[in-house]
């Protein structure tokens, strides 16, 4: 999405952040109680694991994702709602499938709402070992925006790998990731669309089933001289139920905070469901 140059944070903007910070604050002191309080016995080693395999994202399972997400622009601000749907095939094919509903809000000017682009996505293990996976696949977006605010009026063909390595006495799974997205179609009076994006992850697994998961991501706008911007994200998040997990996910730009693909900051809180 593009947005026009801005240093100015609205005084709603900052209402808003204060919202989120008020309603986020007890979730994260409710997450790791049970991680800081030393008269609690030690969590046994399977419950880790059984983390560890449950939001393993080389090992394709049913889920449903619901998260609210805010991001700042340089031009504006985006809140949005966001559901996704994984159906497994199998645990090495899966597909996804995900619908953001949007408030684009500009530095200057009324709000806009409504759907941004459905991203669509299949996905494939070739390899698994017990200490490295492998998994390709291709992400479709769709320009399906009910407004040129909400969306960049392409259709996006994006192929993707990317690699699990297990780190056990970290704790830990790194993810390496490289994804390249080329436009395929859309509004020919819009900008065209090649990015390729980098991410490193590491996943870190907690006690009382929690668990921490930090993301970098660097993105090269092809269309646009080769600029780069990049961003890191830091989740945490714990199991409530069995098959219910809750999260907390604040991010911030590290460079090219004003190219298409930067951010200022940008704070997600979600529920993921297996079944």
């Amino acid at each position: 999405m593009s947005h026009l140059p801005s240093r100015r944070i609205s005084r709603t903007v900052r209402v808003s952040f204060l919202f989120w910070l008020i309603l986020v604050c007890p979730l994260l002191a409710w997450a790791n109680s049970e991680v800081v309080n030393t008269q609690s016995p030690p969590a046994p080693a399977s419950s880790s694991l059984d983390v560890a395999k449950r939001i393993d994202p080389t090992d394709f399972k049913n889920r449903f994702d619901l998260r609210s997400e805010y991001v700042e622009y340089s031009g504006g601000s985006v809140q949005a709602i966001v559901p996704r749907l994984d159906y497994a095939v199998s645990k090495s094919l899966g597909f996804r499938v995900e619908l953001p509903i949007e408030r684009f809000r500009p530095a200057a000017g009324p709000s806009i709402d409504g759907i941004s682009n459905l991203v669509t996505r299949v996905a494939w293990r070739p390899l698994r070992t017990d200490d490295v996976s492998v998994v390709v696949g291709t992400e479709l977006i769709l320009d399906t925006a009910s407004s040129p605010k909400l969306g960049n009026g392409k259709n996006v063909l994006a192929p993707f790998v990317f690699a699990a390595f297990d780190l056990p006495r970290a704790k830990s799974v790194f993810f390496p990731y490289i994804q390249h997205g080329k436009a395929v179609g859309g509004d020919a009076s819009r900008e065209d669309v090649e990015y390729t994006n980098l991410r490193a992850s590491l996943l870190t697994r907690l006690p009382a089933k929690a668990y921490s998961f930090i993301e970098y991501s660097h993105w090269i706008d092809h269309q646009r001289s080769n600029v780069v911007s990049s961003q890191i994200k830091a989740e945490l998040g714990r199991f409530v139920l069995p098959n219910t997990g809750v999260y907390i996910r604040p991010g911030t730009g590290l460079s090219g905070t004003d190219q298409r693909y930067g951010m200022h900051w940008s704070l997600d809180i979600g529920l993921r469901h297996f079944f």
